[in-house]
C-alpha cells in the first residue's frame, strides 16, 4: 500500500497531479487543489484498491488522511464524498458539525446530500469523541519551512484565481495552464493581480 509520496509535480489540473518521485516512478494523485508544475511536494496517500481500478487520494497531513479512512466506513459515502468532505470543509470543521449535529454545514460539501449528512452524524458521533489524530513527523524547518509556506501561498493563489474567473463564466481549463505559467515565473503573488492579467490575455 501506497502511503506517502514525495516528489516534483510534473502536471497537475483542478482534479489530479502527476508526481514523479527520485526513484522515476509518477504517481497519479488525487489532488483537492491544482498545484503548480517544477514544484516540490509531498502528500499523505490514501491507497483506494477496487475489483477494477486503484485511487491514490492526496492529503497534506497524516489526520486528514486518517479521518477521510474514517468516513469512508460511512454507509453510502465513497472516495470522491469522502474527499470533498475533508478538502472542503477540513477535519475540525466535520467533526464540530457531527458534535452538534449541524447537517448543513456537512451538507455544503460537494456531492453530499441530506441523506448523507444524516448518516455520517449517526455513524460518526460516538466514534469521533474516541478518535485519536496523531503526530506525524516533520521535515527540518529549517530546511522547508520556506518551501511549505510557498506551496500553501501558491495553492490558495490558484484557488482563489480560479474562483474568481469562474465566477466571471470562464472555465477551468482555459484558465489554469495561464495561472500556472505566471506562477512558475514567480513575479505574482496576489490572485487580483493574477485575475487582472488573466483577463487582460483572455479578451
Amino acid at each position: 500500500m501506497i502511503g506517502y509520496v514525495s516528489g516534483t509535480v510534473v502536471y497537475s489540473d483542478s482534479q489530479n497531479s502527476v508526481i514523479l518521485t527520485a526513484s522515476g516512478v509518477g504517481y497519479e494523485v488525487h489532488t483537492s487543489t491544482p498545484m503548480v508544475p517544477n514544484r516540490d511536494t509531498a502528500l499523505f496517500i490514501s491507497h483506494i484498491i477496487r475489483e477494477q481500478s486503484q485511487d491514490l487520494y492526496g492529503f497534506e497531513t497524516a489526520d486528514d488522511k486518517k479521518f477521510f479512512e474514517m468516513l469512508l466506513d460511512v454507509n453510502g459515502i465513497g472516495p470522491k464524498s469522502a474527499f470533498g468532505l475533508v478538502t472542503h470543509l477540513g477535519v475540525q470543521q466535520i467533526i464540530s458539525a457531527i458534535t452538534f449535529e449541524n447537517v448543513d454545514i456537512l451538507k455544503s460539501a460537494p456531492g453530499v446530500g441530506k441523506k448523507s449528512a444524516e448518516q455520517i452524524v449517526l455513524s460518526l458521533k460516538d466514534k469521533i469523541n474516541k478518535l485519536e489524530l496523531g503526530l506525524a513527523v516533520k521535515e527540518n524547518p529549517v530546511k522547508t519551512g520556506a518551501k511549505v509556506k510557498e506551496n500553501k501561498a501558491d495553492a490558495f493563489l490558484v484557488k482563489e484565481t480560479l474562483a474568481a474567473c469562474q465566477g466571471l463564466g470562464f472555465k477551468d481549463q482555459d484558465v489554469l495552464p495561464m495561472i500556472q505559467r505566471h506562477l512558475q515565473e514567480g513575479l505574482i503573488q496576489k490572485p487580483e493581480e493574477m485575475v487582472k492579467i488573466i483577463l487582460k490575455e483572455l479578451r
